[in-house]
């Protein structure tokens, strides 16, 4: 499988937006209540799954039995067992919507989750006009996709040694960032820019 696109239960995303990022995947999974966020845009995902504790009776009959899978262990978020199932089918790129809004602890326990599938397939969060990428250290650069202008900042999660910024407007070699310290609104020189990082992981946010 290509790539998936997860659709979860945060704060609902503009239709037209989520039905093109729809078409661009090959596979639709929604995390309980994210189902109803798909149907409200007009989509219809190949699964729901999670507890079904916030699904709606009405998205559940639209969906139909063999949509649905529950999965009533509640050791972990609806959020983490649809990344379980997502690294399962071994996509090559998985896209997250919906993921943000509402409550601020489901929201950055999001963001801290996909830390523990990032070295099993590319992860990016999206919404209309912004992306974010969990981005671990590795011993290859990570080059990003931006349009010339864009804004890119970055978020540690936890210390950071060695980044090295290219093709950014502040640049940086080998430099550290460490916790509660930010590298915020840099631009992008061109149609796309890269990161270095030795140790650590980040939050890589895009806004195009």
């Amino acid at each position: 499988m290509k790539n998936i696109l997860i659709i979860a239960n945060g704060g609902r995303e503009d239709a037209a937006f989520l039905r093109a990022l729809a078409r661009t995947h090959d596979y639709g999974l929604a995390l309980d209540g994210g189902a109803d966020n798909a149907l409200s845009a007009g989509i219809m995902p190949d699964l729901a799954l999670g507890d079904l504790d916030s699904i709606s009776r009405a998205a559940k009959k639209k969906l139909g039995a063999l949509r649905l899978l529950q999965i009533p262990r509640q050791d972990n978020t609806d959020f983490e067992k649809g990344l379980d199932f997502a690294a399962f089918l071994k996509p090559a790129a998985v896209s997250i919507a919906c993921a943000t809004g509402g409550r601020i602890d489901f929201t950055l326990g999001n963001f801290s989750s996909v830390f523990g599938y990032t070295k099993k397939t590319d992860i990016v969060f999206r919404g209309k006009g912004w992306r974010v990428y969990p981005l671990e250290a590795a011993a290859a650069p990570r080059k990003f996709a931006c349009k010339k202008g864009g804004t890119v900042s970055l978020v540690p999660a936890g210390d950071c040694k060695e980044i090295t910024l290219k093709n950014l407007k502040y640049p940086l070699k080998n430099a550290p960032l460490s916790t509660g310290r930010t590298a915020i609104s840099n631009i992008a020189l061109g149609e796309n820019f890269g990161i270095s990082l030795k140790k650590g992981r980040l939050l890589v946010i895009v806004y195009d």
